[in-house]
């Protein structure tokens, strides 16, 4: 399966991200921070596209950028959404907040979207009981998600959860006991999921391009 290797620090840079809204990595070292222009020699002076093309494409970049996602499955979300009832760019949200991989995350059961689908790929996880390895799954609301006894007490799961003890955990989750796992307790209203993205300029993107 295709998988965006790329130096993580870049990309953001490149988008503006800040790392640290990603992987809960020291603000100090965090390179968007530390240096808020486009990586390169000229990144410096580079002055970023600002039509309307360049403002949608940036917007869906930063989409896939939080969530890891390649086009094809960044478009199969959008044309799902489309086709569901409800405003296309909260759905499409509320899509990508159900992955198991993005709850991981959430929840602080992992430092960064790519470790959670990392626990996830490895089979560190149980959903309603039942082994899950595939990071795209789509949790149901009311669905409790479990390490597997086997992977809780790793010194790699303990660590993680430590260092995300201070994160807050949002609202549609409930983190089950010492990190043991979560609830999914509903879908997440707009304003409670935290990336920064216009999402009507996603669907507009997408939508030009149907």
């Amino acid at each position: 399966m295709a998988r965006e290797l790329g130096p993580r620090g870049k990309m953001c840079r490149r988008l503006g991200i800040p790392l640290s809204r990603i992987s809960a990595k020291d603000p100090d070292k965090d390179p968007v921070l530390r240096r808020p222009y486009p990586p390169g020699q000229h990144g410096a002076t580079a002055r970023m596209g600002n039509s309307d093309f360049a403002r949608r494409l940036r917007e869906k970049q930063k989409l896939k950028l939080y969530y890891g996602l390649q086009e094809k499955q960044c478009r199969r979300v959008f044309l799902e959404a489309r086709r569901s009832p409800g405003n296309t760019g909260t759905v499409l949200l509320q899509l990508l907040e159900s992955r198991l991989d993005a709850l991981v995350l959430r929840a602080g059961l992992a430092t960064s979207i790519r470790q959670a689908r990392q626990f996830v790929r490895h089979g560190y996880f149980q959903v309603n009981g039942a082994a899950t390895d595939i990071p795209s799954f789509r949790v149901k609301p009311g669905s409790e998600v479990r390490y597997h006894s086997a992977h809780l007490k790793r010194v790699i799961v303990r660590e993680s959860f430590e260092r995300m003890k201070g994160r807050v955990v949002p609202p549609y989750l409930q983190v089950l006991g010492e990190g043991e796992g979560m609830r999914y307790l509903r879908l997440p209203e707009r304003e409670e999921i935290p990336i920064d993205v216009n999402e009507p300029f996603i669907v507009e993107f997408y939508a030009q391009r149907s």
